[in-house]
């Protein structure tokens, strides 16, 4: 088992390096996975999954802190606040124990109907300590209408007609808003599209 000492020295020097959510809209909820990078010299993460205690309390504390950063975001879909929820934390090496990384998944029940919808969220905007990608993937048969990140330095991009990539960058600042406009198909239709996009 490792130190105190270790292990407190250890988790001050682990470094952000990437970013990426995948979100996939589907009828009445939306689902999406955050996996984060780390740089973890001096081996943090690999010696607390190597103890059931410390690994609990890691997961304890991600799931605590991912929770507070999102009940402090204000997400509407149609108008009507949502509230996106923790329902799994995992954590993994990306072929080297001083690569680890962390995925949340995260849902929430969201009223998306046939025909226009808006989805939007507000939250404090930040100067991004890594580099970050999001994609957003609506169901066959949807389009996206709108795209707004408010007034920050993210890009974005819409791929064919229901896909958005989202791009943000180190020392850069993140919009505090988001807004997509979308628009979903009659229900019927999309079991039609499936095999067709």
């Amino acid at each position: 088992m490792a130190s105190t000492k270790f292990l407190e020295e250890a988790s001050k020097q682990i470094e952000p390096v990437y970013g990426q959510g995948l979100f996939f809209v589907g009828w009445n909820y939306i689902a999406y996975y955050l996996v984060f990078d780390y740089h973890d010299p001096l081996g943090y993460y690999d010696a607390v999954l190597r103890d059931e205690r410390l690994f609990n309390e890691e997961i304890g504390k991600l799931w605590a802190n991912m929770q507070s950063f999102l009940d402090e975001e204000e997400v509407m879909i149609n108008g009507v606040r949502v509230r996106p929820r923790v329902v799994m934390i995992d954590i993994g090496f990306r072929g080297s124990k001083r690569r680890p990384y962390i995925v949340f998944g995260i849902r929430f029940r969201a009223p998306i109907k046939p025909g226009k919808n808006v989805y939007e969220n507000r939250y404090e905007s930040e100067v991004a300590e890594y580099d970050y990608v999001a994609y957003w993937i609506f169901p066959p048969g949807s389009k996206v209408l709108e795209v707004d990140m408010g007034h920050g330095d993210e890009e974005w991009d819409i791929v064919g007609k229901n896909i958005v990539v989202i791009y943000g960058y180190r020392g850069k600042r993140t919009g505090g808003y988001e807004r997509i406009v979308f628009e979903m198909p009659e229900r019927y239709i999309v079991e039609e599209r499936e095999g067709e996009e």
